[in-house]
């Protein structure tokens, strides 16, 4: 009798929750997001079922106009293991989530490894006391183990008299804990904080030090209050900027969880939810708004909001144009030039704006060659979001390095003109940039032809050893031209 007893709860069927739990995000959020990004005039038609009908109704349109792709979701990996476990003991393994069927089944096919899926029927909301209800209805009182994630579960758990739960609040962990003799946890829930500031990327404010080019290059740095103004507008812009990289991540959101490296960023992998990525979206733009107002000027206010319009053009159209994406992104890099000037009321050197249209544009098509090398098999396949063929390298190794060089003849050029005489004693020793620009750019085309570049190469030039040695070559040069 003891053994039969002992054996019984390894028969019991494991029951998982879909959202926050089978994966790191919520399906309902996935579905509005999609729709929002490719039809937004439906979000009438599906306010009106909410009207009609409440959540499920909601649902099960959602699942109708905007159906979850089950390849895109992340995963969580602790989960699955469970899953894996229950069935080798030959225990029956079922998907039962708030979610529409429609959505339920699409999941379980792909995952293959449940007996059954359960979701709501566009009347009935199979969360909370309901599920619990329906699982005490199927198995009886703590006849089944339940794995899940909210407070919103707690019912079920206490119908299951025990609790298994995946990446759980503190709350719901305490109120588990202090209602139940068994408490599982297969992962902690990651910290909310780091998160945030990851998605932020603060590693790409290293892109804003162009704001201070301007201030350089006019020869003003020792009036303390236009550096006071820069410093200013320097994180001004980088907390515009990172607005726009959580937006970027929830429009990129299916491509960037097939990519080898921004499956990891913190809306992909499911660390801020959808919900939280937009909260953070609003407060940095709002708190970059404020800076710009309080410490900088109106002019550059406005700056800020045309380079959000640009962004968003480029996030949602100008990315999938073929060149045009390339260009974009070259004048995202200048248009930080520009707003330097505009933060400090500098007027700006054409000479400097033709170089950095064309290094830019160079930098540019390396980041989509080292995307493109990345692709194996058909030479025609394109990458995820972009209007690229691993056919368009010899063309991109063609126009990339000569856009690099005429950057580098700009500044040549730029040399020889009256305007280096005015501000400084040695030009000649301008020249060395010169040798360190072409030097620094043909090794960044190497090194992505060898598949050695982030593919960003921006940021691996911070963190290359040999760029931060160029970078003080280029500075020394300037000082010796201006100073010796």
């Amino acid at each position: 009798m003891s053994s039969e007893s002992d054996a019984a709860p390894i028969r019991k069927p494991l029951c998982v929750d879909l959202d926050g739990t089978l994966v790191a995000t919520d399906t309902i959020a996935e579905s509005l997001l999609h729709v929002m990004k490719t039809a937004p005039w439906r979000l009438f038609g599906l306010v009106g079922a909410m009207a009609a009908g409440g959540r499920p109704k909601l649902k099960r349109e959602l699942s109708k106009v905007a159906p979850v792709e089950p390849a895109t979701l992340p995963y969580r990996e602790e989960v699955l293991r469970e899953m894996q476990q229950a069935r080798d003991e030959g225990r029956k393994v079922l998907l039962v989530t708030a979610s529409d069927q429609a959505t339920a089944d699409a999941v379980a096919g792909y995952v293959g490894l449940f007996d059954e899926a359960v979701g709501s029927d566009g009347v009935h909301n199979l969360k909370a006391t309901n599920k619990a209800e329906f699982l005490v209805s199927r198995f009886g009182s703590e006849g089944f183990q339940y794995v899940g994630d909210s407070l919103a579960d707690l019912p079920v758990w206490r119908a299951a008299n025990e609790a298994i739960m995946v990446a759980p609040s503190a709350a719901a962990r305490k109120s588990a804990e202090h209602m139940l003799p068994k408490v599982t946890v297969l992962s902690e829930r990651p910290s909310k904080a780091r998160a945030a500031v990851k998605e932020l990327r603060p590693h790409q404010w290293a892109k804003n030090v162009l704001l201070f080019v301007p201030l350089y290059f006019s020869h003003q740095y020792a009036d303390l209050s236009l550096v006071f103004a820069a410093v200013m507008a320097f994180i001004a812009f980088s907390f515009c900027a990172s607005s726009i990289y959580v937006l970027n991540d929830l429009v990129d959101l299916p491509s960037d969880r097939q990519h080898r490296s921004k499956r990891k960023r913190p809306v992909a992998a499911g660390t801020l939810s959808i919900l939280e990525g937009i909260a953070l979206l609003v407060l940095s733009l709002a708190l970059s708004v404020g800076i710009a107002i309080a410490f900088v000027n109106p002019e550059f206010v406005m700056i800020l909001f045309g380079y959000v319009a640009l962004t968003t053009a480029y996030s949602f159209i100008l990315k999938q144009k073929m060149i045009v994406d390339v260009l974009a992104l070259a004048s995202l890099f200048t248009y930080r030039v520009v707003a330097g000037g505009v933060a400090v009321d500098v007027e700006l050197s054409p000479w400097l704006l033709a170089f950095s249209i064309f290094f830019f544009t160079s930098l540019a098509f390396v980041k989509r060659y080292s995307e493109l090398i990345q692709l194996k098999g058909d030479p025609m396949e394109s990458l995820r979001g972009r209007n690229y063929v691993p056919a368009d390298v010899p063309i991109i190794t063609s126009a990339g390095p000569a856009a690099g060089l005429l950057a580098v003849l700009v500044f040549a050029l730029y040399i020889n003109s009256p305007a280096t005489m005015i501000y400084y004693s040695s030009p000649k020793a301008l020249w060395g940039i010169c040798l360190v620009l072409v030097y620094w750019l043909m090794r960044i085309w190497f090194l992505a032809a060898r598949d050695q570049m982030h593919d960003d190469p921006v940021l691996f030039a911070i963190k290359d050893r040999v760029s931060l040695i160029a970078g003080s070559l280029v500075v020394a040069c300037l000082l010796l031209a201006r100073y010796v």
